[in-house]
């Protein structure tokens, strides 16, 4: 093959191995093979065929996140698409093989440039974080399985078992009612010791974990910003600024509502036009902690402001469900300008104009973080 002759690459990536297709202007596959799912096996093999020709480097969202980091480093033009997205083109050809994916993702790199495929790489500090929360939420889970589990064993004996989250007060709470119900004569024959000891080791790690979480959202100038917004914490904080990652890779603020999932769904055909649920595209748990934060902000915070006002006479109209989301994306576009302009938040908050990062003279990376 000329050296000069540009190409199209297509990663289908595995836990271990990664089918790899070359594909010229023409769509032909001049080249098919597998290799390790790493990034110097893969730089070894375009460099065969040239590196200045290669247009693009398509692999789907997940598995390869690190070998896209790795080969970005080595100046490949990767590009990460939707899986949602790339799997109704990949779904056109009859069988489903590592070849025939790897040669689909080549042609979605080569045909579909301006489909609005391409799924933004985190910084790995900000995966860091998500992988902080995504921990969190799992631990919640087994407490709250742990917590269900104890409860109804005391119910079947006649027994209620008050639930707190602090050190020491599950086991507390499960001996005094093991020891009222020995004083009415019931007796529960099981050793729940096992049960107890892992809902205390959960509630030590969540509550380490808060702590932590807690000094990082301090340290870090936009995260520490958000929090002037009343019914946004922590978790909240540091949810939103790990899934937006850069906010000046949105041009418009209003942008960040569609990619958490956060605006209705519009379906057209001919006459007929409607508006459906919201999408709910996007990261799922940010999309959830805006949410309960919206709901905070409605139903506990005092303090006035012309968002929780806004909230309220919407609520008045559609209900509070739907305008609890509707804060919710008012959240998340309020968020974003308040880390692009790095202003706290004022109860008549008014969207201002942001200069962008040439404008400011800064560095856009340094502004998000990154």
């Amino acid at each position: 093959m000329p050296r000069y002759q540009r190409y199209w690459v297509g990663l289908d990536a595995g836990h271990l191995e990664t089918a790899i297709c070359l594909v010229n202007s023409d769509g032909h596959a001049f080249f098919e093979a597998k290799t390790e799912t790493r990034a110097a096996p893969i730089r070894d093999i375009l460099r065969r065929f040239g590196v200045e020709p290669v247009q693009s480097v398509t692999i789907e969202a997940g598995v390869g996140t690190q070998m896209v980091r790795d080969l970005r480093s080595y100046g490949f033009p990767v590009q990460v698409v939707d899986v949602r997205k790339s799997s109704k083109f990949l779904a056109i050809r009859r069988q489903k093989t590592d070849a025939n994916d790897a040669k689909g993702l080549a042609d979605l790199g080569r045909l579909a440039q301006a489909t609005g495929t391409q799924v933004y790489v985190k910084p790995i500090e900000h995966q860091d974080i998500r992988i902080m929360i995504n921990i969190r939420r799992t631990l919640l889970k087994h407490r709250a399985k742990i917590d269900a589990l104890l409860q109804s064993i005391f119910r079947l004996h006649g027994g209620s078992l008050k639930l707190l989250n602090g050190r020491g007060s599950l086991a507390a709470e499960v001996a005094k009612q093991q020891r009222l119900l020995r004083m009415s004569g019931v007796t529960i024959g099981i050793d729940l010791d096992p049960l107890v000891s892992m809902g205390e080791a959960l509630r030590s790690h969540i509550a380490d974990m808060d702590r932590e979480m807690r000094t990082m959202a301090a340290t870090i100038p936009a995260c520490a910003g958000f929090q002037t917004i009343p019914g946004v914490g922590p978790i909240t904080s540091l949810s939103f600024y790990s899934a937006v990652g850069d906010p000046y890779r949105f041009k418009h603020n209003r942008d960040v509502g569609p990619y958490l999932g956060l605006t209705p769904t519009l379906y057209q055909s001919g006459v007929t036009a409607r508006r459906g649920r919201i999408s709910r595209h996007g990261n799922k748990l940010t999309r959830t902690h805006l949410v309960t934060a919206a709901t905070v902000l409605l139903c506990s915070i005092q303090a006035e402001s012309s968002l929780r006002s806004w909230g309220l006479q919407l609520a008045t109209k559609i209900g509070f469900l739907k305008a609890r989301v509707a804060v919710a994306r008012k959240l998340a576009v309020l968020m974003i300008t308040m880390w692009k302009t790095g202003e706290p938040f004022a109860p008549d908050y008014r969207r201002p104009r942001f200069l962008q990062p040439e404008e400011a003279g800064l560095d856009p990376v340094q502004i998000s973080g990154a």
